[in-house]
C-alpha cells in the first residue's frame, strides 16, 4: 500500500487539531467546522489496522466489509447559556477617608480573612483583596463602616460565553488527542510516528493552557476583587524629632563628612586646650570654643562648648543626645557610664558604633555641664584602630576642662 495514504490520514487529524483548537465559541462557526469534518470523513473513512493504511476507493468488497470501526468524532459539550447560571467577575474600587490608615487597613484585612478571602497586594495607603463572591456585598458594607466613602466604582463582567468557549475548545482538543493516540498505535513507519508524536506534544500543551485559563477564570468568578484606597486629613507618618538645639543635630556628622582643611593658628597664647592631647595625636585646629585632633590612623577627636540653658542638667543632655544618635543618626549605642573629671565634675559617656559602607566605626561621646556651658567630647574612627586607642581616649575625657 502507498505510504501517501497514511500520510494523508495524519494530515487529516492534524488539520482537525488546528481547526478544533482554534475554536472561538460561535455556534455558526462550530457548525461549519462540523460539516467540514464530515466532508473529510467521507474522504478518509476506510482506514483499517493492517500493515499499512489503504484508501477506501482501492479496497475490495471483502476488505470493505472487514473495515474496522471508525474513530469517534470530536463532540462539543452542549451548553445552554440561556438556562444556565451566568458567570460574572466583579471588581470594586473604593476611596475612603479615615483617621488612621494603618489601623483601617489591618482591620479590613482581618475582616476579609474571616470571610474566607485573602490579600492580593498592599501599600502604605491601599489594599487589594480577594473576597468570596457570595460575601462581596457584605465586604462592601464593611468598607463603608471604616469612614467616609468619597468614590465607589463597581463593575461586573459576564464571562459565561468565554467559559463556554474554553470548555468547547478543551473538549475538542482532548478528542483530537485521542484520535492522534489511536493513529500513533497504527503507525508502521518511524518517521510517521515521530510526526504524530510531535503533534501530540503540541496538542497536549494546548490542553494544559486551556485548563489553566479555565482554572483562572473559575477563581475570578469565585473570588471578587476589592481595592480600597485610604486617605486621611491627619498626617500618618512620624513627623520626626523636633529639637531646637542645632549642635545636637550635628553630632556624629564627622563620620560621614570629609575633614575640613584648616590652617592652624592659635587662638590665644593664654588659652588652655580643652583636653590633654593623647600620645600619638596632633591638634590641627583650635578656636575660642573648640579643639580638634587626630591620630595617624584617622581616629578623630572633637571637643567643643555650647551655651547651656536653664535646667540643662547633664542627665537631660545625655538622654536627648542618645535619642538623636539612635533614632535619627542610626548609631548603635550599647554602653553608658559616668566618669569623674579632674575638675571634680562628672561626665556621662556613651559608647557605640556605626556601620558605613560595610565598615564598622567606633564612636564615643562625653557630656559635662556647668551653669553656663555644655562641654561635648566626641571621638570616632575605624573600629579596630579606635579600640586600640580606647584607653588614651578615656584619659583625654578625664582631662576635659569644663568652662
Amino acid at each position: 500500500m502507498s505510504r501517501i495514504n497514511f500520510t494523508f490520514s495524519v494530515f487529516f487529524v492534524v488539520a482537525c487539531a488546528f481547526v478544533l483548537c482554534g475554536c472561538q465559541g460561535g455556534d455558526a462557526q462550530f457548525a461549519l467546522r462540523e460539516s467540514r469534518m464530515e466532508d473529510f470523513q467521507g474522504e478518509t473513512e476506510g482506514f483499517y489496522a493492517g500493515e499499512s493504511p489503504k484508501l477506501y476507493s482501492t479496497m475490495t468488497v471483502s476488505e470493505r466489509e472487514a473495515e474496522p470501526e471508525k474513530l469517534p468524532e470530536a463532540e462539543s459539550p452542549e451548553v445552554d447559556t440561556a438556562r444556565s447560571e451566568r458567570l460574572v467577575v466583579y471588581n470594586a474600587v473604593i476611596n475612603v477617608v479615615v483617621q488612621n490608615i494603618s489601623q483601617s487597613i489591618g482591620q479590613l484585612r482581618s475582616t476579609v480573612s474571616a470571610m474566607g478571602g485573602y490579600m492580593q497586594s498592599m501599600t502604605s495607603s491601599s489594599i487589594t483583596l480577594k473576597v468570596p463572591a457570595k460575601r462581596f456585598t457584605e465586604a462592601l458594607a464593611e468598607v463603608e463602616k471604616l469612614g467616609e466613602v468619597t468614590h465607589k466604582d463597581i463593575k461586573g463582567t459576564d464571562v459565561t460565553e468565554q467559559m463556554r468557549d474554553l470548555n468547547i475548545r478543551l473538549a475538542n482538543a482532548e478528542n483530537v488527542r485521542g484520535r492522534l493516540t489511536k493513529l500513533l498505535e497504527r503507525a508502521d513507519k518511524v518517521e510517521d510516528a515521530i510526526k504524530i508524536e510531535k503533534e501530540l506534544e503540541r496538542i497536549t500543551e494546548t490542553i494544559e493552557l486551556l485548563k489553566g485559563k479555565i482554572s483562572h477564570l473559575k477563581n475570578s468568578v469565585a473570588f471578587s476583587t476589592l481595592t480600597v484606597h485610604f486617605n486621611s486629613p491627619v498626617p500618618q507618618k512620624d513627623i520626626g524629632i523636633k529639637i531646637p538645639f542645632y549642635w545636637v543635630h550635628e553630632l556624629g556628622t564627622g563620620l560621614t563628612e570629609p575633614v575640613r582643611k584648616y590652617r592652624y593658628t592659635r587662638s590665644s597664647p593664654w588659652r588652655k586646650s580643652m583636653f590633654d592631647l593623647p600620645g600619638g595625636y596632633v591638634k590641627y585646629y583650635e578656636d575660642r570654643y573648640s579643639d580638634r585632633a587626630m591620630s595617624a590612623e584617622s581616629v578623630m577627636i572633637y571637643a567643643h562648648s555650647e551655651r547651656n540653658y536653664k535646667g540643662g542638667e547633664v542627665e537631660f543632655w545625655a538622654t536627648l543626645v542618645r535619642r538623636v544618635l539612635v533614632g535619627e543618626k542610626v548609631f548603635n549605642i550599647d554602653k553608658r557610664e559616668e566618669l569623674e573629671l579632674k575638675g571634680k565634675r562628672t561626665a556621662v559617656v556613651l559608647r557605640g558604633s556605626k556601620e558605613i559602607g560595610l565598615k564598622q566605626y567606633g564612636y564615643l561621646i562625653a557630656l559635662a555641664t556647668s551653669k553656663k556651658y555644655v562641654t561635648i567630647f566626641e571621638a570616632w574612627g575605624p573600629l579596630e584602630e579606635f579600640e586600640k586607642d580606647r584607653s588614651k581616649i578615656e584619659e583625654a575625657v578625664k582631662s576635659l576642662r569644663v568652662r
